[in-house]
């Protein structure tokens, strides 16, 4: 019994985790036009709670790739042009202004965070 009370504990705590941490990349807007040319930021996504998890978000610029890297324990952010790459995605969140593509980490539980962010889940894409 206590072996599912603690599953559910381990689901609920994955969901907030994803939730908060999408959270810190809501923040980021979409390129607006000053210029600069719109790509894709990879980048490791961590929190206190969790990860580190491969993800990607676009579109970005490379002045918000920056400040995507700096947030929370976020590391190793590398700004590129064009879209995020295909190959290996668990899923991705997309929102109105940006999608947030996941590598790695549990779909079910990324899923859940995604809407809670408010976002539309599309798994493996």
């Amino acid at each position: 019994m206590f072996g599912h009370v603690q599953h559910a504990l381990l689901r609920i705590a994955i969901c907030l985790i994803v939730t908060l941490g999408g959270t810190t990349l809501a923040a980021q807007q979409a390129p607006i036009n000053t210029g600069e040319t719109g790509g894709h930021c990879r980048f490791n996504l961590q929190n206190q709670w969790a990860g580190p998890y491969k993800a990607c978000i676009d579109p970005s610029t490379a002045v918000q790739c920056d400040e995507t890297g700096k947030r929370d324990q976020n590391s190793g952010a590398t700004f590129a042009p064009g879209a995020c790459p295909a190959p290996g995605r668990v899923g991705t969140c997309a929102k109105s202004d940006a999608s947030v593509h996941y590598y790695d980490g549990e779909a079910s539980s990324i899923e859940v965070g995604c809407g809670f962010q408010g976002g539309t889940w599309k798994a493996g894409s």
